[in-house]
């Protein structure tokens, strides 16, 4: 029998060679592109799936959620077309948001075929990821107040998946015949040279795949084996980069998370009990950490220091400001400072420490329970609200004073000054941040003073937590289903009439308007 000659035993060899080591590239590039892509599509399901429960806690308090999660699914799947089904049902699986109004009031059943999902690392607790080999659905609850009310279920297509995996197959395959037919050429003339490029790629693939994304690799041979080496590189870098940006990205939510729990703490957490006298509250950042401030600081039996501000940066560097505010206002506070005489002191103390186009607008009240009697001064705050019972009007108080931390204190004090207001039984008094009047619609209309007003004299009497409700009640129907632009501290005192007065009790009630999302 003839033998067969050492060229194409050479070329056989590194065909078999290069077929090797464009299978082996396949299944690497193949399987890391399909994991990256899933769990990017994952990730953005989830993240959706979260903001639609976030989005949804409020409407399935109502008595009728689907006038409000239809527009919001609507909307979601007119601006995700991957996005084939989201179905909202409360906590007995009875449908409240479906793009068919037909299907409300009807219990959810999940496509068949359905199974868990083996990805888990974007799943928190309670939540559920399952799949098919065209439908990927993932669960996420509804809460309010960490009790869950709902939940919402929405599917994705796999189509564009499948999709780009099939191109990128096609892709590698491509890549593979050129690699083969260039290989087989070139080892007709130069079989000796072949092999060490081979050797060099497979040792760059195997590093790669141990995870050693900083490899690369360099061959000087065939441009076939430079274009390999050069999609390698390119390969490594993009997924070292892809790692950088998650590690970052991580790192970034840990820091908000953190000065998310930070700012918690840093607002009361409950009510005191004032004789006479009815206390509310309600504060809702527009995100992970806000800018506006309010405390409620008991100096004694019978006086209550009142405090709402808002710090003009915001994020982490407002937060930071809000917390030397906090600790300041407390220590002037308790040390026994008036109104006028405490926002003096912090002007000078704030324009020490603060940078510059950093600014602080701060209301300061002093309660005297027992006489009635509200002092008060304003840096540059939002004007006061005072509603008058017996005459049933209502009164918008303003001051000229300057924001804190701008200006020396010969400027700051021009405009500076303390007033007085006598509550009588059935008066109420309101101080809020910017975020109220300037809350907007889906019109670009802002809510307006004129509005709060309005509100004031026909709820005002009602008391203050009566009163707050009522104004969060229509600011919502308002809004009608617009972005939260800004931070929102609502606080309202209002002396109680004579039927309704008790004594103050020795506990503190629980804050339940402080909202964070």
């Amino acid at each position: 029998m003839k033998a067969i000659s050492l060229k194409i035993q050479i070329t056989f060899l590194v065909i078999l060679l290069v077929a090797g080591l464009v299978s082996v590239f396949s299944w690497t590039i193949a399987s890391s592109e399909k994991r990256m892509i899933m769990s990017e599509v994952l990730h953005r399901v989830t993240l959706q799936a979260r903001n639609l429960a976030l989005s949804s806690s409020k409407p399935l308090l109502h008595t009728d959620p689907e006038f409000e999660l239809h527009p919001l699914i609507k909307r979601v799947l007119q601006t995700e077309q991957d996005i084939i089904s989201i179905v909202i049902v409360d906590s007995d699986g009875v449908i409240r948001g479906h793009r068919n109004v037909m299907e409300i009031e009807k219990r959810y059943n999940p496509p068949p075929g359905l199974r868990p999902t083996k990805s888990s690392e974007f799943i928190s607790r309670g939540e559920r990821l399952r799949e098919n080999d065209e439908v990927l659905e993932v669960s996420v609850p509804v809460t309010d107040q960490n009790e869950v009310i709902g939940f919402v279920h929405l599917q994705y297509s796999k189509a564009k998946i499948h999709e780009v995996v099939g191109w990128i197959n096609r892709r590698i395959l491509k890549a593979g015949i050129i690699a083969l037919v260039g290989g087989a050429l070139i080892s007709l003339m130069l079989a000796f040279h072949i092999t060490r490029p081979v050797n060099v790629l497979t040792k760059g693939v195997e590093a790669i795949g141990r995870g050693e994304l900083g490899t690369r690799i360099s061959v000087r041979s065939v441009r076939e084996f430079q274009i390999l080496a050069s999609t390698f590189n390119r390969m490594s870098q993009s997924l070292a980069e892809n790692r950088i940006a998650i590690v970052e990205k991580e790192r970034i939510e840990k820091e908000l998370e953190i000065a998310h729990d930070i700012q918690a703490t840093l607002l009361p957490s409950g009510l005191p009990h004032l004789k006479d006298f009815e206390i509310d509250a309600y504060y809702h950042p527009a995100s992970q950490v806000g800018g506006d401030y309010f405390d409620l600081i008991v100096i004694d039996d019978n006086h209550l220091m009142v405090v709402v501000g808002d710090v003009a940066g915001k994020g982490v560097p407002g937060l930071v400001v809000m917390a030397m505010v906090r600790i300041l206002v407390r220590d002037l506070a308790l040390r026994g400072e008036r109104p006028a005489k405490l926002l003096r002191h912090m002007n000078m103390l704030l324009r020490k420490d603060m940078k510059k186009n950093l600014f602080v607008t701060l209301f300061c009240g002093l309660l005297d329970s027992r006489q009635g009697v509200l002092d008060f001064a304003s840096a540059a705050h939002m004007p006061l609200l005072l509603f008058h019972s017996k005459e049933h009007v209502v009164r918008m108080i303003s001051t000229q004073a300057k924001p804190l931390g701008l200006f020396p204190d010969k400027i700051f004090t021009k405009g500076l000054t303390e007033q007085r207001i006598r509550l009588m039984p059935g008066d109420l008094f309101m101080q809020f941040t910017d975020g109220l009047n300037e809350m907007r619609n889906t019109k670009d209309e802002e809510f307006g003073l004129e509005r709060v007003m309005q509100v004031a004299v026909d709820e005002a009497a009602g008391g203050a937590r009566h009163f707050l409700q009522t104004v969060l009640r229509k600011l919502n129907a308002f809004r009608n289903g617009a972005a939260q632009s800004d931070d929102l501290t609502l606080l309202a005192i209002s002396a109680l009439p004579a039927g309704m007065r008790r004594a103050p009790e020795d506990r503190m009630e629980k804050l339940d308007g402080v909202v964070f999302d």
